[in-house]
């Protein structure tokens, strides 16, 4: 018996294929970002459905699953597309006071 919430499709081959696929494709895509990952797993998981018919399914409950299982998944990733090196300037910049006299490195004579 498993514990917690499974879905009723993940029995279902195309299931484990379709969310394999959203996987690779949310991966790949530069434009997902943490607030529209659930949106862009349930419409890449709509176009899955859409190229590979199954009788009798219910695609808007499948997509929805999907969409949920990707973002359990991914919920710990991180979107930005910055290079690190951009990133950890930002933060670097970041640190430096405010004051006109303190923003800039003083070099010594």
């Amino acid at each position: 018996m498993s514990e917690g919430k499974t879905s009723p499709h993940s029995s279902c081959s195309y299931y484990k294929d379709c969310v394999f696929q959203v996987l690779q494709q949310i991966c790949q895509d530069r434009t997902t970002t943490n607030d529209n990952l659930h949106q862009k797993a349930r419409d890449y998981a709509l176009n899955y459905i859409a190229t590979h018919p199954e009788p009798s399914i219910n695609k808007d409950e499948i997509a929805r699953d999907v969409a949920d299982e990707i973002e359990k998944k991914l919920q710990k990733k991180c979107f930005d597309q910055r290079p690190k090196a951009s990133v950890i300037a930002q933060d670097k910049r970041d640190k430096i006071p405010e004051d006109p006299e303190e923003r800039f490195i003083k070099l010594s004579p």
